[in-house]
């Protein structure tokens, strides 16, 4: 057993304390994400419900600058009395939202810089949720090839690309930061 545990300790001194740290950090804010959602938030249905119709008007709002006839009924949107596009939880951006700001809270920032990333990352990544089902929408109505390609792949790439380039800034403002 001691042999074991002196196996362990030998794996883990060479992590560097920061990342350790950040690893740590990780996995306390994935489980207790996950406990919160799954035991609180998602029975009560909340904020999934208010992400989604924000998403889906925003979205509807975005299509009225360039077709005419739209409508909503409960989760789906219309063109012309033809259904376009329905959003579902999965579609309202809530889990990028929440890996996005878990690693801004495992990296290590004063207050200021964190909280101008995390309201920035907000911003931005709602921009491109609510443009990619606009965009999803207008290809779907014109019947363009390969929409379920686009859904699945290409926006998704798009979007966590983004998500990544932020994390990228983030960490390079931090890093500016300690050598300045």
């Amino acid at each position: 057993m001691k042999a074991g545990e002196a196996g362990i300790k030998k794996s883990y001194s060479g992590i560097p304390p920061g990342m350790l740290r950040f690893l740590v950090r990780g996995i306390i804010i994935f489980v207790a994400w996950r406990l919160l959602y799954e035991l609180v938030l998602r029975p009560s249905g909340s904020p999934d419900h208010e992400l989604t119709r924000f998403l889906l008007k925003c979205t509807y709002h975005v299509l009225t600058l360039f077709y005419t006839g739209l409508s909503i009924d409960g989760y789906s949107l219309y063109i012309n009395k033809e259904p376009i596009i329905t959003f579902t939880t999965g579609c309202n951006g809530l889990e990028l939202l929440v890996l996005y700001l878990s690693f801004l809270i495992c990296y290590p920032s004063p207050f200021r810089r964190w909280f101008s990333f995390a309201v920035a990352g907000i911003i931005i990544i709602n921009v491109l949720n609510i443009a990619r089902c606009a965009a999803l929408a207008s290809w779907f109505y014109h019947r363009l090839p390969l929409w379920d390609f686009m859904h699945h792949y290409i926006f998704k790439i798009v979007i966590y690309g983004v998500n990544f380039y932020l994390w990228v800034l983030y960490c390079r403002a931090n890093a500016k930061k300690k050598t300045a």
